[in-house]
């Protein structure tokens, strides 16, 4: 009796004790590096005052040198280990990976076992020759695996060790001055550098890939804010800086909340744009179900651009990366403190655009100044009064327009997908954003390969005549319009207006369905409002939500015939209809209340004369 010997199965792959999530520490160590960078170069700057001399001005810049030495020691040792963190969380990324793989070659081999065990005890002895063979061909799979397995553990190892070592390196104020001490980064060097390149994407995108891991951290640490908000610079780079200069400004000011100092004016705005950031970064986490895998980038943090209203960019998937990636631009009434809203627009796109085999990344880019409005200041003029009057202009649009072409200039730099397949990029434009995304396609050119305009007041411009007078690719220019959606309505000519209403059919965009929405009256005006921002909702309008998505992926939409009336005479259409409701609802209104008046009346008499009655002998 032929024996034949089958391989054990192999043992289950344990789990990985970090995650990439661990980039959260990462972003920590860099705040305080940051923190300390400021106060060294502030105490460097700063000796003894003017008007001291003697022992006393000497032993105070003394003092000042000593503790910015100190400081500069310790932001060396947090740059460093910055350092060691950000390349420990690729590391985990990686070896994520290959445990991945690991796990699929272990489930393919025991499967295969259980198979060849099954063979076995059906075969007849004509058949062991051909069963020794697989037998054998498993065991040499099952070796190959459990060595691959091990080594596995061998690297994570090594990169647990590397990580430690790096902490054990600088733990002491002696060890962070030695490290102070043998870094050469001329970061003033590199800041020159950078701003000398002058806003070109392509060749700050060379520039930075050029830079060693120790410079590129050292300028994430001493300029987060530039770093973070220059087009060209990779998406992860700027999320690096920019989560470092959002959590500087949070653990500053949440500081000061907690030991009961009362913020000024402009510190309370800083917060509140500070948290709605965050806010923005945790709507995957924050959904339900809540999902911890997709990659949430930082890509502009500036709470302090625009007068206080803030510019903020949150993408969701990375566009570096990504295989189709969507920037939605915002209209009127947004700014730094509503990024969560426009946020989870951007979310739900993302996630409608992920399918088999291709990637995604959206993202809400609140990177213009909309015309806005504070309620705590509505009587603030020339504030946010003439803030929100600048609607009925395109000023705001132009500017913005220029803004976004950049924005986009700079997408394209960073993108890490080869030449020939670059990412399909989609701008969709969103009321008063659309305006500003028409601008940035007519005036400076949109390096994007489809424009879609939702909502849209008007096209912008009297020079946007059609939709190939907004340069996109040959029918790459789609819009859309909720019927009752009453800022459709006001697209023009003329002096006043944004220009041509997209979705005229002889303007040329290729239209595609929505929902129409409820009709509403100007005592329900908030349900007009709800049809204009309904472009997004799975809910209440799938139909636009769909559509987008397939613009997104690169695909056509389901089209539809463009309005043949023209957009003002549909607002002319609702008022004069207004006029007849609202007439007809307070006659009504006025007979009921005459006639309410003489049952009232009515019964007073009864009731009078039955008191008579009562009296009556």
């Amino acid at each position: 009796m032929t024996t034949i010997t089958v391989p054990a199965h192999v043992a289950a792959v344990q789990e990985l004790t970090a995650s990439p999530a661990a980039s959260s520490v990462t972003t920590a160590f860099r705040s305080a590096a940051t923190t300390m960078s400021d106060v060294s170069e502030w105490m460097t700057a700063h000796g003894a005052p003017a008007d001291w001399t003697g022992d006393a001005a000497e032993a105070a810049d003394h003092a000042m040198t000593r503790v910015a030495r100190d400081t500069g020691a310790a932001r060396a040792a947090f740059a460093r280990v910055a350092v060691a963190c950000d390349t420990y969380v690729d590391q985990v990324v990686a070896l994520t990976t290959r445990r991945d793989a690991l796990v699929g070659r272990r489930t393919g081999v025991n499967h295969d076992i259980d198979a060849l065990v099954t063979a076995i005890g059906q075969s007849t002895a004509d058949e062991v020759a051909a069963l020794e063979t697989r037998a054998r061909e498993l065991q040499g799979r099952v070796d190959r695996l459990v060595d691959d397995i091990a080594a596995f553990w061998g690297d994570v190892t090594a990169a647990e060790d590397t990580l430690v070592a790096a902490f054990e390196a600088v733990d002491t104020t002696g060890e962070g001055r030695d490290e102070a001490d043998r870094d050469t980064t001329d970061i003033a060097a590199l800041r020159n550098d950078l701003t000398r390149l002058g806003g070109d994407p392509e060749a700050i995108n060379d520039w930075w890939n050029a830079l060693t891991q120790a410079e590129r951290e050292a300028l994430k640490i001493s300029d987060p804010d530039l770093v973070g908000n220059t087009n060209g610079i990779p998406t992860g780079d700027r999320d690096d800086a920019n989560r470092t200069s959002m959590e500087r400004d949070l653990d500053d000011l949440q500081a000061k909340v907690d030991a009961g100092e009362e913020l000024t004016k402009a510190e309370q705005r800083l917060l509140d744009r500070a948290q709605a950031a965050q806010d923005a970064i945790d709507v995957p986490t924050t959904a339900d179900p809540p999902d911890t895998t997709t990659d949430v980038n930082l890509i502009v943090y500036q709470p302090g651009a625009f007068g206080g209203d803030g510019a903020v960019a949150v993408g969701y998937g990375d566009p570096d990366t990504a295989d189709n990636t969507a920037v939605i631009v915002p209209g009127i009434t947004n700014d730094g403190t509503n990024i969560a809203g426009q946020g989870r627009d951007a979310y739900m796109l993302q996630q409608q655009a992920i399918r088999n085999g291709e990637s995604a990344a959206t993202i809400a880019w609140m990177g213009y100044d909309a015309p806005s409005w504070n309620p705590e200041n509505a009587l603030d003029w020339p504030g946010d009064g003439l803030d929100m009057g600048s609607v009925v202009t395109e000023d705001k649009a132009e500017a913005g327009g220029k803004l976004l072409a950049d924005f986009v200039d700079g997408l394209r730099a960073s993108d890490q997908r080869p030449e020939e397949a670059d990412s399909n990029l989609t701008v969709i434009g969103h009321s008063y954003g659309s305006t500003t995304a028409a601008h940035a396609a007519h005036d400076v050119g949109l390096d994007a390969d489809a424009l879609a305009l939702i909502g849209s007041p008007g096209a912008g411009g009297d020079d946007v005549n059609s939709a190939a007078d907004l340069h996109m690719p040959e029918g790459k220019v789609y819009a859309a319009a909720a019927d009752n959606d009453f800022v459709s309505w006001l697209g023009r000519d003329g002096d006043v207006g944004m220009g041509q209403d997209p979705t005229q059919a002889d303007f040329g965009a290729k239209v595609f369905t929505s929902a129409a929405g409820p009709e509403f009256h100007a005592d329900n005006l908030g349900q007009g409002v709800a049809n204009h921002t309904s472009y997004f909702d799975p809910v209440t309008n799938p139909e636009s939500l769909s559509n987008l998505t397939d613009i997104v992926r690169g695909d056509e939409p389901d089209l539809t015939g463009g309005r043949t009336q023209d957009a003002n005479d549909m607002a002319f259409d609702w008022a004069r209809d207004e006029v007849a409701y609202q007439v007809e609802k307070e006659v009504d209104t006025t007979v009921q209340e005459v006639q309410d008046a003489y049952e009232d009346g009515k019964d007073w008499v009864g009731d009078r004369v039955d008191d008579f009655a009562d009296l009556w002998p």
